[in-house]
């Protein structure tokens, strides 16, 4: 068995390699192991699924067939279906790995012996995560078992490992490998970008008969929100051109009352406020991906016998 490259179209679609042997075995880089794909980390947390690589030469017109190949055979699973170079070496991704991106084993099996290609976009999801692991790696960041299951919780609602891996086609194995990964590379994620602040809870709704009533909860509610653009010492707006001070200017706001409404106005600029900060650190986030990413260059092989 041997692979072969054929070289077609260039385009840009993100991949990139993680250094070895420390998150899983299947992946290999030439003469050493190399870190399997993320899978978590780029379908739910990070969606790095669409960023940038910085060349991709992919070897037939449809490279779901490799070579006329729709299945592949137990022996061919450690076949070499993608190559990809960064930081100055080379990596291979097998179709093991390119599999265990977004599944697993058992899913694509077609019959005793017999399984379905993995599709071109699980190579470059592999690259593309390798990548972060090797960032995540150079940045010292680990997970322990603790911060595991918190994020599993977080992100998925459960820490039930075993659950996610029957929603999400893996063995429970795989799965806890993936999110470990997931959750690391969430953390480089706020090392990057830094922390950021919680969404803002709404007011509470007043009863029915108060819902004109100016209230001292509603005027803290307000005071809250707006931090240094009020002057507590003054208890007056520390200045009417600010953010709150402007939305809220038909508004009696003072110290110890303020009515729901202006509340809930309140609410609205801290609000957009807030999903302003998430689009900044987006952006911030796909531009440091892109540049890692960009750096890459992926190689789709085919399998021939």
């Amino acid at each position: 068995m041997a692979d072969k490259k054929q070289q077609a179209t260039t385009t840009n679609d993100g991949a990139s390699s993680a250094p070895a042997n420390v998150y899983a075995p299947s992946a290999r880089r030439r003469g050493s192991a190399l870190s399997t794909p993320v899978w978590l980390a780029l379908l739910v947390v990070l969606a790095v699924g669409g960023y940038l690589l910085g060349k991709t030469q992919a070897g037939g017109a449809n490279y779901g067939t490799l070579g006329g190949k729709i299945t592949i055979s137990e022996s061919e699973l450690d076949a070499v279906v993608g190559t990809y170079t960064y930081g100055g070496e080379s990596f291979e991704i097998t179709a093991r790995d390119a599999i265990a991106q977004q599944s697993s084993l058992d899913a694509v099996r077609i019959s005793e012996g017999t399984y379905a290609m993995p599709a071109a976009e699980s190579v470059l999801s592999a690259a593309r995560t390798a990548v972060l692991m090797r960032e995540v790696e150079d940045h010292g960041i680990t997970v322990s078992d603790d911060e595991l299951l918190a994020y599993a919780s977080e992100t998925f609602g459960t820490d039930d490992i075993a659950s996610l891996a029957n929603t999400y086609g893996m063995d429970e194995e795989t799965a806890r490998a993936r999110l470990s990964e997931s959750a690391a590379i969430a953390k480089l994620r706020s090392e990057v970008v830094g922390e950021l602040a919680s969404e803002p809870a709404a007011p509470a709704e007043p009863a029915d008969d108060a819902a004109d009533k100016a209230t001292e909860e509603y005027a803290a509610y307000i005071i809250g929100l707006a931090g240094d653009e009020w002057d507590s010492e003054r208890g007056v707006w520390a200045s009417d051109e600010g953010d709150y001070a402007t939305a809220l200017k038909e508004y009696d706001v003072r110290a110890d009352a303020a009515t729901y409404e202006a509340a809930q106005t309140a609410y609205n600029v801290a609000y957009q406020k807030h999903a302003a900060d998430i689009n900044a650190a987006n952006m911030q986030w796909s531009d440091h991906v892109n540049t890692l990413l960009s750096e890459a260059n992926l190689a789709l092989s085919s399998i021939v016998e």
